[in-house]
């Protein structure tokens, strides 16, 4: 997700100012994204975070879900060391944000055993 910055000094006051399409689009986004994540009751009533801990990672939000960026990290697959990638999720279930990781895909890291 791109980052906007805009900064306004004493010397720039009169100044127009000109926002790219990208950091239109970014923030865009961020301001859809953070309604979204005030649609959980659990958050407008403090028991959870006014804005998403996670929310440097947010790829793309849908109806009442929410999907992060992906990341490699080694575990283990049907009993092998592997390397799985995976995302993290939330859904808006029972008026709060539950997290679920969801494994994309994984590559074994360790020889096949010989039969």
């Amino acid at each position: 997700m791109a980052r906007l910055t805009l900064q306004r000094t004493a010397a720039g006051l009169d100044e127009e100012w000109a926002v790219t399409r990208g950091a239109a689009e970014a923030l865009k986004f961020r301001l859809e994204q953070q309604m979204q994540w005030q649609e959980a009751t659990a958050v407008r009533a403090g028991r959870q975070p006014q804005v998403d801990p996670d929310g440097a990672e947010l790829e793309r939000i849908g109806d009442g879900v929410r999907v992060y960026r992906v990341h490699e990290v080694p575990g283990v697959m049907d009993g092998r060391a592997a390397l799985l990638t995976q995302r993290l999720v939330k859904r808006l279930e029972n008026a709060c944000w539950e997290s679920d990781v969801e494994v994309e895909c994984y590559r074994y890291t360790d020889p096949r055993p010989r039969l």
